[in-house]
């Protein structure tokens, strides 16, 4: 793996990209595409990739980070490495984690698993506003996976809201699986954040925490808010 000190690059990812898609491709190049040393990567690689993941998972170094690139690039002439990171190095569906050609553009559907893909450019909503959309009740059934094919299993939504949503299941998820949601309300890629046991009449069932990593609503209109592209 060529170093151009492009962490972005390296980590085949946006640039205004979410934390739970830097980490998602962190350990796609880790350990299914087996950079790790123990896997049989080269300890170079495996050095580089942990160097960009340092700095981008770390809100602060990300800041910092960022601030340098643009200082770099409005001091010296534009080139055609300058554009889009996706030009050279194709970013990876967050589920199926396959690469995605620069056709496949934020907030479209991943041509192979049918997630949707991450809008790039988030809409801009700041903690005040994003506090007062409030989270909704429902009970509807959803149906997710955790693997790439897919093996669909069932739940039951608890609540949902813009940025996430709580269901219910049968087995136990580790924080950070990503997985594919569909539900009658929508079509999502998210990422477990938080997961809770508990035991009525005697069975066992989970309670799923899911931060959204991309999220089409069926309707927008009057569910939350409406967001285009």
């Amino acid at each position: 793996m060529k170093n151009r000190r492009n962490y972005y690059r390296i980590l085949k990812v946006q640039p205004d990209a979410p934390a739970e898609i830097i980490q998602a491709s962190y350990r796609t190049l880790m350990r299914e595409l087996k950079i790790h040393p123990d896997l049989g990567g080269s300890t170079s690689d495996a050095s580089i990739v942990n160097e960009a993941y340092k700095t981008l998972s770390d809100p602060e170094r990300r800041a910092a980070y960022d601030k340098k690139i643009q200082a770099t690039r409005f001091n010296r002439t534009p080139s055609a490495s300058d554009s889009d990171s996706t030009s050279s190095d194709a970013a990876i569906c967050p589920f199926c984690k396959k690469p995605l050609t620069p056709k496949a553009r934020a907030g479209k559907i991943c041509p192979v698993c049918s997630v949707p893909l991450p809008f790039f450019q988030q809409p801009n909503l700041d903690r005040e506003r994003r506090r007062t959309i409030a989270r909704m009740k429902k009970n509807d059934r959803i149906v997710y996976s955790y693997s790439w094919p897919e093996t669909p299993k069932n739940g039951t939504m608890i609540d949902l809201s813009p940025k996430g949503m709580r269901f219910l299941c049968s087995e136990k998820l580790p924080t950070g699986t990503v997985l594919k949601i569909t539900a009658p309300l929508l079509k999502a890629c998210g990422v477990v954040t938080n997961q809770q046991q508990k035991v009525e009449k005697g069975k066992t069932a989970h309670t799923i925490g899911i931060s959204f990593i991309a999220v089409l609503f069926e309707e927008t209109k009057g569910t939350f808010i409406s967001v285009s592209a």
